[in-house]
């Protein structure tokens, strides 16, 4: 799905961080959480992406995110991600991953949590894809876009709800009134929030387990070091698209 969504980063090196059980490492006891600074988060990221040699990350469908987000808005019982995140920076130029009509384009004002820019895409009937935290929309509403056309930039924390850089990629089914990105385990929301890349699915990219030692395990191959396994570039067992 990166490949459609950010084609111009189709040949960086992209892997999933799983940054909920990452954050552990910056949480202090008695402190109060540094992850809730963007700019911090947003040095974070870049620590992250250095250590794992990575260019862009993403990862986050159902994953807990109570440690990470400790002391925000939501719940611990109502912190796990209903959608995915892309970890790019700052403007970021986004394009349509598919055939959609716009729906709703709208700029959340709210600087405590909020959408930043968000759109909402019809990719099929009463199933739609929602983009958040844009800094810039290029899309209006009812237009119909083709795959790959331009509909905005990754907005920074002036402009996306005061997040560190990132792209919120959420799919609904039915209803997509009073939206959170973040809600309670349970059949239920994954069902009416089904993970993205079951209808994109990645490709070249690597998978958690090749992210345990990220710096260990290697061997020569043509004269250079590569991960063992040739994790890099392998493509990752999802199943093929349903659009």
């Amino acid at each position: 799905m990166f490949q459609l969504l950010f084609p111009q980063y189709a040949r960086r090196r992209w892997v999933y961080l799983p940054l909920g059980t990452l954050a552990l490492g910056e949480q202090r006891p008695g402190m109060p959480n540094p992850l809730l600074d963007p700019v911090y988060c947003k040095r974070w990221v870049r620590r992250l992406h250095r250590r794992y040699r990575a260019s862009c990350s993403y990862g986050g469908w159902f994953e807990d995110r109570s440690i990470l987000w400790q002391g925000h808005y939501m719940a611990p019982h109502c912190a796990f991600h209903l959608g995915v995140d892309f970890n790019v920076p700052e403007n970021s130029r986004v394009y349509s991953p598919a055939e959609a009509r716009v729906v709703e384009v709208w700029h959340d004002e709210d600087t405590r949590g909020g959408w930043g820019g968000r759109i909402v895409l019809e990719v099929r009937p009463r199933l739609y894809l929602l983009l958040a935290h844009l800094g810039t929309i290029r899309v209006r509403l009812n237009a119909h876009l083709r795959a790959g056309q331009l509909v905005g930039s990754v907005g920074g924390p002036t402009n996306n709800g005061n997040w560190f850089p990132h792209l919120h990629a959420q799919m609904i089914r039915g209803s997509f009134d009073h939206i959170d990105g973040y809600g309670e385990f349970s059949v239920r929301n994954q069902r009416k929030f089904p993970d993205p890349f079951m209808f994109w699915p990645p490709q070249h990219a690597l998978s958690p387990t090749d992210l345990a030692e990220p710096r260990r395990g290697c061997r020569r191959q043509g004269g250079r070091r590569r991960p063992a396994g040739g994790a890099e570039g392998r493509e990752r067992p999802w199943p093929g698209p349903l659009i």
